[in-house]
């Protein structure tokens, strides 16, 4: 359990463009940054599939990652999802929670976030799931604030900006890199 979580607008964005593509779908990612004892920072997200997320290709996506995240100096810190069905956006799918449960064993610090509706009381709109003796559950205390430092836009007009200009159709996740190798899955060629 994390007292503190922040995300970057670019972060942030990423995270809802990749629900926007494939909105008919669930889709989940891995979020980068940096995490100590009782903070983490998402300041990157690697989105990976949007159809069934199977044993082998996530392992090859973890390796991936990791080989990332080596040369980059930068942390896997959590992991990102989205419900398929929006009637029960807040409640984890069974693989969400098996993937979170595997990250769980072997990250120190991380945090799992359900990718929801942007309100007033979740501007972000995310909401952390929280390890509960062998479940997942809602954390109703910890509050997702959105990291301004490179970007004091509001969050609302860059997602609204980039649906106008088509930037879902941009990003592309770890599972259409393995449909087509000329996919950038990292997207660092992405402009938000």
């Amino acid at each position: 359990m994390n007292n503190n979580i922040s995300i970057t607008t670019e972060a942030l964005s990423k995270a809802h463009l990749h629900s926007f593509k494939h909105h008919a779908s669930s889709v989940n990612g891995i979020l980068l940054g940096k995490a100590d004892k009782n903070s983490i920072l998402i300041t990157d997200i690697i989105p990976l599939f949007h159809t069934q997320t199977l044993l082998p290709m996530f392992e090859v996506a973890m390796i991936q990652i990791e080989k990332y995240c080596r040369d980059n100096n930068i942390d896997m810190v959590g992991y990102y999802h989205s419900n398929q069905c929006i009637a029960n956006e807040l409640e984890p799918e069974p693989i969400a929670k098996k993937i979170a449960d595997r990250l769980n064993n072997e990250l120190n610090n991380m945090c799992f976030l359900m990718i929801s509706k942007i309100e007033v009381n979740r501007p972000s709109g995310l909401v952390s799931i929280d390890k509960v003796g062998s479940d997942w559950l809602k954390n109703r205390k910890t509050l997702i604030t959105i990291d301004t430092t490179s970007n004091s836009e509001d969050i609302n007009e860059i997602l609204k900006r980039n649906l106008q200009n088509i930037k879902e159709s941009q990003i592309y996740d770890f599972e259409e890199y393995l449909s087509n190798p000329t996919r950038d899955w990292l997207n660092k060629s992405l402009v938000l």
